[in-house]
């Protein structure tokens, strides 16, 4: 237990690293691109990436599979069947990226122009053959980093993705002065052939059997991880309902430039809800090893602490971001972007629920039942569609944005009440007093700040709203957080003492 423990810590400490560092990478990153290709190009990058991850269609759910077949051969001692579950992956996912990639490279004709502007056209159709070779690179190191994750090994895998960051940013920057937009795809497909590399050469390190000469086609691995990886697939047919169709969306209603202000404000708010996220995702590796070997009051008690120690960062952090949002606007982009600033509301306050989803959601990925997931991902995706669609109509881009924070709540609801129904266990017996009392807050400052920052009071700049209600947050959060049990729990937990 202690060594788990130990990896849980490592993995979780290094994921938040990794995804903090990515952050303040990509805040430079499009500042840099705002200043020197203006929001237009960056909206055209944005519809590109998610017209590109179609080719996701591919992936079968096959990596998703790696991380629990990996980690479940590992409990068995079957660490010789590994290298089986490795080529099998990688020459399916070669095989059916290649042939999807070129559908959507002979289709993209026919499609693009109805939703980005003629003017443009030329452009997104120059880069969208290396955005489709960066995906498909990227599902291939999908395999290796997959398997780093079956063996808890993440704290690698998160090396890897620092140093490509590095990578793009500074191809990025060598190659846009000579290539414009061309250049960042340019650089985004170097990225991913050093991930590709890294990750093949590390993953071979930490066990000899992992080298290729053990590598061989199975069939009975094909079979093992398409069974597992149907319903997870059917999860990400799902989740190209609502990306890439809200981008095209925001495109056609909204226009680039509004899209491009999205782009900034999905990437501001996706970093942030990985920097916890991932610290969750840890625990898929471990859950497929304790199904097998503990009890289900062992296994209830960790999920109702996973639920409690993420209710403490989720709701406080999701917060301040809201509070600090016209202040990042300013600094990011240069001016109160009312684009920027709506879409950051509408999405974070979306994501606090779908965070608070993830100990179900990967409660569920570890314990092998996808049925929850997938019945969630689905209402998500027709729900946004078909508001996407109707509010669209209505209210162009932002109804578009509002559809999507909706289609989220929703989804992440049922993920969460689906999963605790089937452990039988309800919000009463996870979260204390003190918990509610912090979501009570939050949902004060949330809609104080919003309606604060709404209000033209001439004694009152946006810098004194922001100091007066961060000041008002720590009085709040200081009381109640004083009072709450879980801190011990987490404290407990990131110095490895038992929970």
């Amino acid at each position: 237990m202690s060594s788990t423990k130990n990896k849980l810590t490592i993995n979780a400490t290094s994921s938040m690293i990794q995804v903090a560092f990515t952050a303040i990478l990509y805040f430079f990153l499009y500042k840099y691109l705002l200043n020197t290709l203006g929001v237009q190009q960056l909206g055209v990058w944005s519809l590109i990436l998610s017209f590109s991850s179609i080719a996701n269609l591919a992936n079968l759910g096959l990596t998703s599979g790696l991380v629990k077949f990996v980690a479940d051969y590992l409990a068995e001692k079957k660490e010789e069947k590994i290298g089986k579950l490795i080529l099998t992956s990688f020459i399916s996912l070669a095989l059916l990226f290649s042939i999807i990639s070129l559908i959507i490279l002979f289709g993209a004709k026919y499609f693009l122009h109805l939703v980005i502007d003629e003017q443009f056209l030329e452009l997104a159709y120059s880069i969208l053959p290396l955005s489709l070779g960066s995906l498909c690179i990227n599902a291939l190191s999908g395999v290796f980093t997959s398997v780093l994750e079956g063996y808890q090994k993440n704290y690698i895998r998160n090396f890897i993705y620092i140093l490509s960051g590095m990578v793009m940013y500074i191809g990025t920057i060598l190659l846009t002065p000579f290539f414009q937009l061309k250049g960042v795809a340019i650089a985004q497909f170097l990225q991913a052939i050093f991930v590709l590399v890294f990750s093949l050469v590390l993953m071979i390190q930490i066990n000899p059997f992992n080298r290729i000469r053990y590598w061989k086609w199975s069939k009975k691995s094909f079979f093992e991880l398409f069974g597992y990886g149907l319903k997870f697939q059917a999860v990400s047919i799902c989740q190209l309902l609502y990306e890439p169709t809200t981008k095209l969306l925001l495109s056609k209603y909204g226009g680039l430039a509004l899209l491009g202000h999205y782009e900034l404000a999905n990437r501001l708010v996706n970093q942030f809800r990985s920097l916890l996220v991932s610290a969750n995702q840890v625990v898929i590796p471990v859950i497929a090893q304790t199904v097998k070997i503990k009890s289900q009051e062992y296994r209830i008690d960790f999920y109702s602490k996973m639920n409690r120690i993420m209710l403490l960062f989720t709701f406080p952090l999701s917060t301040l971001l809201i509070l600090l949002t016209p202040m990042i606007s300013f600094l990011w982009i240069g001016s109160l972007s009312d684009h920027f600033i709506y879409s950051v509301y509408i999405l974070t306050i979306g994501y606090i629920v779908n965070i608070m989803s993830g100990p179900s959601f990967f409660s569920c990925m570890g314990e092998g039942r996808l049925n929850i997931p997938l019945l969630s991902h689905l209402i998500m995706a027709l729900v946004n569609i078909a508001l996407g669609c109707l509010f669209g109509y209505f209210w162009g881009g932002y109804g578009i944005i509002m559809a999507w924070g909706i289609a989220l709540i929703i989804g992440s609801l049922v993920t969460i009440i689906f999963y605790q129904k089937r452990i039988q266990l309800s919000f009463g017996n996870i979260f204390t007093f003190n918990d509610w009392e912090i979501i009570v807050i939050s949902l004060f400052l949330i809609v104080g700040s919003i309606i604060l920052f709404t209000l033209d009071i001439i004694w009152l700049n946006n810098m004194m709203k922001t100091i007066f209600i961060l000041v008002l947050s720590i009085i709040l959060y200081g009381v109640v957080l004083r009072k709450n049990d879980i801190i011990k729990t987490a404290k407990d937990f990131i110095l490895k003492k038992k929970v």
